[in-house]
């Protein structure tokens, strides 16, 4: 048997998905390698997927020190990614993880209708999960005062993981890449002081985003932000769909830990009653 041309495939497509654009935003300080399996789940399906590498924001492995720029060029690149894609797709919809949720957030509020669908992936608007120590609440002192210049954030167990095999894989690769799956080794001063403005801005703007269809994903035992933070979205989004799904057996890295999988169904799910014009 010859192999299928791709054509073909997309010949059967149903003219709603093709139509329909999907840009992915991994983690602060990362790499797109956060959503493989969404994004494998949505190409499979014949979506437009679209990881984004944002300068400033990602992890650039190229580079000898990891520069932060403001974030609001950020969102910029964001807001110029769904432009191009509206000239040929009736539909944009941002797929967000940890920061990447904050950020697909951000773009939402300047993009306005652009903006069809957003599915929320451990959205982090208050650092308050379990593993947070009481002396987070000083990170403020580091971020905007001298005191600051030279701190790091390292990053350790459980890396946002719960299942111990990962965890394991991870560590390895932070060894060896210094960046793994669940992100950078170390966090700079930088990126995390421009998280902070726009997880700021954000909150303060959450009434402004006009898409019509939200689901978010949170697990249940997330250690950096809790299920609190769902109710910051309720109370603040004014979205006329507005779903969530509470996981059972991960961390804070919901797409590459336990519940990986059910994470991808919930997200194509979403995605095709947004090409399909159903209810989410």
């Amino acid at each position: 048997m010859s192999a299928r041309d791709p054509s073909d495939v997309l010949s059967v497509l149903h003219p709603a998905v093709r139509r329909t654009a999907i840009v992915l935003l991994h983690g602060l300080c990362s790499t797109p390698d956060e959503l493989l399996t969404v994004q494998s789940s949505l190409r499979g399906s014949g979506y437009s997927v679209h990881p984004m590498r944002v300068d400033g924001y990602s992890f650039d492995a190229a580079a000898p020190v990891q520069h932060a720029r403001p974030y609001e060029r950020w969102i910029d690149a964001i807001e110029a990614q769904v432009k191009a894609l509206r000239e040929g797709h009736e539909r944009v919809i941002l797929v967000g993880i940890s920061a990447g949720s904050s950020l697909a957030l951000g773009a939402a509020i300047r993009c306005g209708r652009d903006v069809d669908a957003m599915v929320l992936m451990s959205t982090t608007l208050r650092f308050d999960g379990w593993a947070i120590p009481r002396t987070h609440m000083l990170l403020p002192l580091a971020l905007y005062t001298p005191l600051g210049r030279l701190w790091q954030y390292r990053e350790r167990a459980p890396y946002g993981v719960k299942n111990e095999r990962v965890r394991a894989w991870i560590e390895r690769e932070l060894r060896q890449r210094k960046v793994s799956s669940a992100g950078s080794a170390l966090i700079g001063i930088g990126h995390l002081r421009e998280h902070d403005r726009l997880i700021r801005h954000v909150r303060r703007n959450l009434g402004r985003v006009q898409c019509a269809s939200v689901l978010a994903l949170h697990a249940r035992q997330d250690e950096v932000a809790s299920v609190a933070n769902l109710d910051i979205l309720a109370r603040g989004l004014r979205c006329k769909e507005f779903r969530t799904v509470v996981l059972p057996d991960s961390y804070h890295m919901i797409t590459i830990d336990n519940d990986r999988h059910h994470v991808a169904r919930e997200t194509l799910a979403f995605a095709d009653a947004v090409a399909h014009g159903l209810p989410a």
